[in-house]
Formats: structure tokens, C-alpha cells, sequence
């Protein structure tokens, strides 16, 4: 037995100092590979500022892709040397120069939050039960034929996951999920089909509103005072999310067709909340129905409130403080909950917006498009191009990362193009992002889906492809008519 418990420690502690090296490895070469080409080539019309910031840009863009570090401490490290650089002039610290702070106003973005009102509505939701009863609720109404549950879920799941994370979403629906699937018949294709449905809704859902997904956040933050309004911004994003499910939907029922003619789903009325330890559905503390209906209308009234925006002209970031006040105030978000909200996610935002922010301010994005001549290349051949290239790359890591990582690039290209094109571009590579499912591990909702043990790796390939495909052609083609 301890003998055991030594080689189990000693084998744990080998993987550990493995890992720890490689890190440290890929944290090195990619120092020293953005010295290379930052600062050891002579680049004609290139300022030391930007010369700094182009090191800055490689370093952090390797560090998202190698993932040598986590990708949140790559957003403060971003800000650290963006300081040390550039916000002091050759390195004199001895001046009363506030440039500096500078690179800490991605902190105190507006945008910020408009993220964290959704973080708040989505826990609000979750604690008082509220997404599971409106899940259950509208589901009822749909049926109990498999088409008809199979277009249900999709269309829950797509709703939800355009004002609350897609992670959450997933997360919930699985909940009400599994007590469905162990009513199925064993070896029941539509199994799968169901599982497919709510990932692929919950991933191309984000895609409607600004606070859907942090890729959104971060083009409407690139974009700054020339970005597209909550609405507009649901205006331009919903037609081809909803296109992408609908046609998903015909999909999912031709690869994956039921053997069964009805199902029940009548034991969703019972769920409440999943225990992972016993693999149980357990009942949950009773929530108040004052606070139920507290979060209710302060639901409504804060969504409505960022559809009607032209009308009363009340800026979105401060609606969004409407349910980060009320629910704070009233205790339906305590300490507790405060901390389960994604700070990394919103961490790693800033950390893009202050890169891109510095890509501009020192000139960087001039000089980029300066050295690529793109007079003669079709404006719709490039951002396929960018679009593609955002797909392949999220699938391998955060869809957020990598935004981060090419909008900046896409800005600086494209820079003297006006910035309707810039937001054309910008938008549509944004979307595309969300089109990256092709890997169990390429978003959340894809791992959650996949621990039900019930899906291949080989299942999520086929629509991981047809979204990287279809999703930049329905994309690019609807937004080039606004």
C-alpha cells in the first residue's frame, strides 16, 4: 500500500516537473523568438515605439498559442510591458508624464460592464432556477416527437446562449437533458443528434448579441466609437446565426434519425439540479418567490431596455448596471456568487483591447498595412482569407485568444480602407469564431458535451466542418449588404 502511494506520488510529481519544463520552454522560445523579429531586424519607417510594440504583439500572440502560461496572465503581461515601453520615454521614470496610464484605461471600458451585467444575469438566472423553468416551460410546447423536441431544445438553447455564456447554457441544458436520454431507447442515434443540437446552438447563439461571446466584445471594443449598437449589432449577427441553426437543425435530424416516433420527456418536470457525485437529480434549497420574480422583471426590463436603445437613448453600459445594482443590493448575488463570476474571460478581454489599443496608438497598425500591398486583392477574398484563418486557429485554442490575436492584425491591414470596411471586416472575423467546433476541446459547450460519454471525437468533425465552411458563407455574404 505505500509502496503503492509512493511510485502514484512520484509518478504525479514527474508529470508535474514535465509540464513545468515544457511551459517553461515554450515561454523562452517564444521571448526570444518576438526579439528576433521585433527588434533584431532594422525595419525602414518603424518607430522604437512601435518597434517595442510589435515585440509586444508577437510575444503575446505565442503565448496565447503555445499556452505557455495562462491565457489571462498573458492580458496582464500585455499591460506590464506596454507600460514599461512605452509609457515611459527611454525608461525615465523621474517625469511627471502620465502616459502610462495610458495603457490602463481598458480597465475602466464601458464595455467591461455590459460583460459582467451578463455574468450577473446569468448566475441571478441560474441560482433562482430561472433558465431551467423558462427551458422547461417552452419545451412542453413543442412536444414530444423527435423533430419537434430537436427543434425545441435548439431554439431554447440558441436564445439563452445570446444573453447568458454559452458555457452555462450548455451546462443547463445537459442538466435537463440526461433524464431524456436515459428515457430513450438504447442505441438511439438521436442521441447524439440532441447532444450535437444544443452545442451547436449554444456556440452559434453567441453569435447574437454583444455580450453573447467575448469575441463580440472584443470587435465592438476594437471598433470603439464606430462600432455597431446592441441592436444593430442583433441586426447584423442574428440572420446568419439563425440560417447556421436552421440549417444545422435538417442536419442533425438527416445524420442522426430517431428510432423511436414519440419521446418522453415528461421527467424534465422533476429536474431541479444534478449532482455529479452521486449522478443523481437532487431537489435544491427553495429560492424565495420574491426573488424569483425580483430577477424576472429586472430580466426583462434590462433586455428590453438594450433593444429599445435608439428610442430612449440611454447608453447600454448603463443599463447594464440596472441587475448589477438591484441584484447586489437585494442579495440575490452574495460574496459567493461575485466570485464564480469568469474574470479570466474578462481579464482576457482587457488584455485585447489594451493590445489593439496600443497597436494604434503607437503607429504599429500604419506601418503593418504599409507592407502589404492589397490594392489589387478582392476586399471579400481577404477576409475569407481572416475568417479561415480565425476558425482554424480557435479550434485549437480560445476563440477569444485568438480574436485577440488577429483583429489587431486585420485593423493594421486594412487600416486605410475607411472604417466602414474596417467594421465590415472586423464583425465578420468576430463571427466567424464562433464557428469553431471541429474539436471535443475546441469550445466549452463541446467538453461539456462530450463528458456525457455518450459522443466520439469523430462526431463533432462533420459539423465542426460544415460550421467552418457554412458559417463564413452565410457571414460575410448577409453582411455584405449592410
Amino acid at each position: 500500500m505505500l509502496d503503492s502511494r509512493f511510485y502514484l506520488e512520484k509518478l504525479i510529481n514527474h508529470k508535474l516537473k514535465f509540464s513545468i519544463k515544457h511551459a517553461v520552454s515554450r515561454f523562452i522560445f517564444s521571448f526570444f523568438f518576438s526579439l528576433l523579429i521585433a527588434l533584431a531586424p532594422n525595419y525602414a519607417g518603424l518607430s522604437s515605439d512601435s518597434n517595442y510594440m510589435l515585440f509586444i504583439l508577437c510575444f503575446s500572440s505565442l503565448l496565447w498559442m503555445t499556452e505557455a502560461i495562462p491565457a489571462f496572465a498573458v492580458s496582464f503581461l500585455i499591460i506590464a510591458l506596454e507600460i514599461l515601453f512605452l509609457g515611459f520615454h527611454d525608461f525615465n521614470f523621474d517625469t511627471n508624464s502620465k502616459e502610462w496610464m495610458y495603457y490602463l484605461k481598458s480597465w475602466s471600458s464601458p464595455l467591461i460592464f455590459l460583460f459582467i451585467a451578463g455574468f450577473i444575469l446569468a448566475i441571478a438566472a441560474s441560482k433562482t432556477k430561472l433558465d431551467l423553468w423558462l427551458a422547461k416551460k417552452v419545451l412542453f410546447y413543442f412536444g414530444n416527437k423527435p423533430h419537434n423536441i430537436l427543434t425545441g431544445l435548439m431554439f431554447i438553447t440558441f436564445i439563452l446562449s445570446m444573453f447568458i455564456s454559452n458555457t452555462a447554457t450548455t451546462a443547463m441544458m445537459m442538466t435537463m437533458l440526461l433524464p431524456i436520454l436515459r428515457n430513450m431507447k438504447k442505441g438511439n442515434p438521436f442521441q447524439k443528434g440532441i447532444l450535437l443540437s444544443i452545442v451547436i446552438a449554444a456556440n452559434i447563439g453567441g453569435m447574437g448579441t454583444i455580450i453573447g461571446t467575448p469575441p463580440n466584445a472584443i470587435a465592438v471594443g476594437i471598433l470603439g466609437d464606430n462600432a455597431p449598437s446592441f441592436v444593430s449589432w442583433m441586426m447584423i449577427a442574428l440572420p446568419p446565426a439563425i440560417l447556421l441553426v436552421i440549417l444545422f437543425r435538417f442536419l442533425i435530424l438527416k445524420l442522426y434519425p430517431s428510432n423511436e416516433d414519440h419521446i418522453n420527456i415528461n421527467k424534465i418536470q422533476n429536474v431541479s439540479h444534478f449532482d455529479d457525485s452521486t449522478t443523481a437529480f437532487t431537489k435544491v434549497p427553495t429560492v424565495p418567490s420574491w426573488k424569483k420574480s425580483l430577477v424576472i422583471i429586472i430580466f426583462i426590463i434590462t433586455i428590453l431596455l438594450w433593444l429599445t436603445g435608439p428610442f430612449h437613448h440611454i447608453p447600454t453600459p448603463v443599463v447594464s448596471l440596472l441587475p448589477i445594482v438591484v441584484f447586489t443590493v437585494f442579495g440575490i448575488i452574495d460574496t459567493e456568487d461575485i466570485k464564480e463570476i469568469r474574470w479570466d474571460v474578462i481579464i482576457l478581454i482587457i488584455g485585447g483591447l489594451s493590445l489593439g489599443a496600443g497597436v494604434v496608438k503607437t503607429g504599429l497598425d500604419i506601418w503593418l498595412g504599409a507592407q502589404f500591398n492589397i490594392d489589387g486583392l478582392n476586399i471579400y477574398l481577404i477576409v475569407v482569407i481572416f475568417a479561415f484563418i480565425v476558425i482554424l486557429v480557435s479550434n485549437f485554442m480560445s476563440n477569444t485568444a485568438a480574436t485577440n490575436i488577429i483583429l489587431p492584425l486585420v485593423v493594421a491591414l486594412v487600416s486605410s480602407m475607411g472604417t466602414e470596411i474596417i467594421s465590415f471586416m472586423v464583425i465578420s472575423i468576430a463571427l466567424c469564431a464562433s464557428c469553431a467546433m471541429i474539436l471535443p476541446v475546441s469550445t466549452p459547450p463541446n467538453a461539456i458535451a462530450f463528458s456525457s460519454g455518450k459522443l466520439n471525437s469523430k462526431d463533432f468533425i462533420l459539423i465542426g466542418l460544415i460550421a467552418a465552411f457554412c458559417g463564413p458563407l452565410f457571414i460575410i455574404t448577409l453582411l455584405s449588404f449592410y
